[in-house]
């Protein structure tokens, strides 16, 4: 029976967190796993919610268009991910800001003294700044304005995406969830502290006598790593409420004292992965002229941090149900994890998996890699679409979707890079290499980064210059004299003519994936 798991991101920097897990999936970290996933933002304009939505949907298409979807082993894309959002709408007139949701006007005559604690809390600023955009910061309004939302949702809307996800969570009995944002920001630095119990709340609404007490819970604590542009005095005055960077590490501070102190949420939650960085120097900004506070041009790069935190899900996932009922009955409540790297900030497989799982991790990477440039370069997908494939005794696959094709083409450019007539517009594996410093730092030999062009790109040697020294012996020969990508390509198809195809898999799609999975596996000496 396949396994079913449940992820969740919160706010800008939990949607990017998603997008490195929906590439794990891609990767076949997950074989035979459905993942139940839910994007979870205030603003429901973000560019990085966009970009998670579009990654997702391109995801689920390299699958199969128009036809049921099944969770897979030993392949690329595997896991069978379902899809949820859910943003509430705050660019409605009648719910723009906190004095509107809460009709604080009428409050100030129908209970002073609750008037009184909204105004000992909050600042005029503060229930005055248009929601739109998220919390911006001030977690003690959002949590318990996230908190309301989430009730306010299922109890209205029995058919959206949240009531649906949480139905889910309880027809599935014994299950985890994984929460992913940062602790020093606005949404989800609010709503972590309250899902585990905001859900527990909804899934009595939604199934009277229902409960979430087989359900174990698990998040990722970001602590600040990255800043912006600071924002002009005039901005602040007109926007009233700015997050800005210098706070971010304050923030935090402030939010790992409420998680090592708060008993609610250290009985609620069985694991806690603190992860972050030494300094703030990653810049999100792109030469904007002003600092943004949301929306469709906020559409921050990713960074290598994101990928721990997706793998930190991966570690909770691994985790056995035995040794998560024992944290949870414990009186001392959740257990805290954390992750140290190298003092000169080089990435190897080995930080992010178990040692026992190094070579898994440098196979399943390596392979979507070398897959990238299959699809970018050579773009193998259209080859059998379009005949040229039958010209090289390759035949079974003229009548694939071309809907999935272009699926498949798009979600490598998002996975590496794309080529843009001459130029190399980065996808989220090279903005991870830029985030880590370049050079040797991450992960693959620096030849896999330095292409700047589409000339470049197409002469890569990605046979040979894949790996680092640890594991150089994955690799494949073209020949005595010479090596080239282009004989690199012919000898992935010499290969590829030997492999045949699973005939498990129906889909035309899926079943060309898998056999070029298993191809490269082979050429690069991978059992």
């Amino acid at each position: 029976m396949d396994e079913r798991i449940f992820i969740i991101g919160i706010g800008g920097t939990g949607m990017r967190c998603l997008e490195s897990f929906v590439h794990l999936c891609a990767m076949g970290m997950f074989d035979g796993t459905t993942v139940e996933m839910l994007a979870l933002d205030t603003d429901r304009e973000n560019g990085n919610f966009r970009r998670l939505y579009d990654l997702v949907d391109t995801y689920s298409k390299c699958k199969g268009v128009n036809k049921e979807q099944h969770a897979l082993k030993d392949t690329f894309f595997s896991a069978k991910i379902n899809y949820y959002q859910f943003s509430h709408d705050y660019a409605r007139q009648d719910t723009g800001n906190f004095s509107r949701i809460t009709k604080y006007g009428d409050l100030q005559y129908k209970s002073k003294d609750q008037a009184a604690l909204a105004d000992l809390l909050l600042t005029k600023n503060t229930r005055e700044f248009d929601l739109k955009h998220g919390y911006r910061a001030q977690t003690n309004l959002g949590s318990f304005l996230m908190h309301h939302n989430i009730l306010e949702e299922v109890r209205t809307n029995h058919d959206g995406h949240l009531a649906k996800f949480i139905s889910s969570l309880v027809t599935a009995g014994q299950s985890k969830v994984f929460v992913m944002g940062s602790v020093f920001g606005g949404t989800g630095a609010s709503s972590i502290p309250i899902i585990p119990k905001a859900f527990t709340e909804a899934a009595r609404i939604l199934m009277p006598g229902s409960s979430l007490k087989e359900t174990f819970f698990g998040a990722i604590l970001l602590t600040s790593y990255f800043s912006f542009k600071v924002p002009s005095s005039d901005y602040v005055t007109r926007q009233l409420v700015v997050a800005t960077a210098d706070k971010f590490a304050l923030n935090s501070q402030a939010a790992m004292m409420f998680y090592n102190e708060d008993k609610t949420v250290k009985q609620t939650y069985q694991k806690f992965y603190m992860l972050g960085t030494p300094g703030i120097d990653f810049q999100t900004s792109h030469g904007e002229s002003e600092t943004l506070t949301g929306g469709a041009h906020q559409q921050n790069d990713s960074h290598f941090i994101e990928l721990f935190a997706a793998f930190a899900a991966y570690d909770f996932f691994r985790s056995s149900n035995d040794e998560l009922k024992r944290t949870k009955g414990d009186p001392q409540g959740v257990k805290y994890f954390y992750r140290t790297i190298r003092e000169d900030g080089v990435l190897e497989f080995a930080d992010f998996v178990s040692p026992d799982e190094v070579e898994k991790l440098a196979k399943r990477f390596g392979m979507l890699v070398a897959m990238s440039f299959l699809v970018n370069v050579a773009w193998f997908y259209a080859s059998a679409q379009n005949g040229d494939l039958k010209k090289n005794n390759i035949s079974g696959y003229e009548d694939i979707d071309p809907r999935e094709v272009e699926a498949m083409h798009k979600y490598f450019n998002y996975f590496h890079f794309r080529l843009n007539e001459e130029a190399v517009e980065n996808g989220w594996l090279r903005q991870l290499y830029n985030s880590a410093g370049g050079g040797d730092k991450f992960v693959f030999r620096s030849d896999v980064f330095s292409s700047t062009s589409g000339r470049e790109m197409k002469k890569f040697t990605y046979n040979s210059k894949l790996f680092k020294s640890d594991f150089e012996k994955h690799a494949y020969n073209t020949g005595f004299f010479s090596d080239s990508s282009t004989k690199a390509f012919d000898t992935f198809k010499d290969s590829f003519i030997k492999t045949q195809d699973d005939p498990n898999i129906s889909n035309k799609c899926e079943k060309l994936t898998r056999r070029m999975y298993a191809t490269l596996c082979d050429l690069y000496s991978f059992s």
